[in-house]
């Protein structure tokens, strides 16, 4: 029983002697990278005078084509070499990594031109550095940039937008890992609902300017999730396009016609209200814009032509009616009020319809061209 007491008092000695060498080594180096206020980036060799930058995506929040603004989340690790914070860990209990406060070493500053919020991007993290003088910064949080937008194509658009980043402490600036990097999405990664992310390119950008040696950007490919729009405007207003034809097969005689192309014009006229909150407000006209103008014209169309032949067969009407005289083909009959010859629809209707129906469907190639 004694000798087991006896164990016990020396393993709790072996390890409080552990920890406070361990406290010791740490305090050591504590003094050690305190020591040199001035510790930043190695100026030994040119080539080391560099901060590397990479970027993980968290979220795609928003990108708005209005305003012209890109919204999202991501963390972005900073890494750069200072040999006068690298030590020897067999002088310090083998500590290979420690954290310490950003007041004792050397941290950079970004400034980000297309930012609309913060300009600048420092952060709240601390520094870690190992043993050979490597430290890393990481940087989270969300940003709102400017984005050059292009809707030509809208609702098949996709669109480019970056993030730029450049030195504002005297330092060179690269990229970690350059090309697409849209390998290295995490599982935990956000989508967004309207867009789809294609790919990230991260690149150099050589900037020849005093003072600025170069510049990191991060460009998202973006593709618009379309299917909303499929569904919801371009079919019905390809089906309002396509019963304008079908007017040409109602007999003249019904007298339902022009009603009729009435109905579809108000028609238009109430989804374009509806149509006109989901596209973009810009200076440049989109595909779907051209498509919905042409709708309307061919609507406009069929009721000036309906107009024309009802004018045009009204006053045949009342001639043969002067005159008595009747085509060879149509019964005579006593009844006034039936035209056996306006029942059916004729050759020319026909043709009519078939030129509507070919117009309406010419009208969906403005989103092929």
């Amino acid at each position: 029983m004694s000798v087991k007491i006896l164990y016990v008092l020396l393993a709790t000695l072996f390890c409080f002697n552990t920890i406070d060498g361990t406290r010791s080594a740490l305090g050591r180096l504590k003094a050690h990278l305190q020591k040199d206020r001035n510790a930043g980036i190695s100026v030994d060799l040119p080539n080391e005078k560099r901060v590397n930058i990479s970027m993980l995506p968290m979220s795609i929040s928003n990108l708005n084509a209005a305003e012209r603004t890109f919204t999202f989340s991501a963390c972005f690790s900073t890494t750069w070499l200072d040999r006068n914070l690298a030590w020897n860990k067999t002088d310090y209990e083998n500590i290979t990594k420690v954290t310490i406060s950003e007041k004792h070493v050397w941290t950079p500053v970004f400034a980000i031109p297309n930012a609309l919020e913060d300009v600048t991007m420092s952060s709240n993290q601390l520094p870690k550095i190992n043993m050979y003088g490597i430290t890393t910064l990481q940087f989270l949080e969300g940003f709102k940039t400017t984005c050059q937008i292009d809707i030509t194509l809208y609702p098949f658009d996709q669109q480019r937008c970056s993030i730029l980043f450049t030195p504002a402490n005297n330092f060179d600036l690269g990229i970690a890992t350059t090309g697409s990097i849209i390998q290295g999405l995490p599982s935990f990664f956000i989508e967004n609902s309207e867009w789809e992310l294609v790919d990230i390119l991260a690149k150099d950008v050589h900037v020849n300017k005093p003072g600025i040696s170069s510049v990191a950007s991060f460009e998202f490919l973006l593709k618009r999730k379309s299917m909303f729009y499929i569904v919801s405007i371009i079919f019905p207003m390809t089906l309002l396009s396509l019963l304008n034809a079908c007017v040409f097969l109602l007999p003249a005689d019904s007298g339902e016609k022009m009603s009729y192309l009435i109905s579809i014009f108000v028609s238009y006229a109430v989804f374009l209200n509806f149509v006109n909150d989901s596209i973009p407000k810009s200076g440049d006209v989109c595909r779907l814009s051209v498509y919905l103008t042409l709708v309307l014209c061919q609507s406009c169309l069929a009721i000036l032509t309906t107009m024309a032949i009802l004018n045009v067969r009204s006053r045949g009407l009342r001639l043969q009616t002067k005159s008595g005289v009747h085509p060879a083909n149509a019964k005579v009959t006593t009844n006034g009020t039936e035209r056996p010859h306006l029942k059916c629809a004729t050759k020319t209707d026909l043709v009519l319809f078939g030129v509507f129906l070919l117009l309406a469907l010419m009208s969906l190639l403005v989103f092929c061209v």
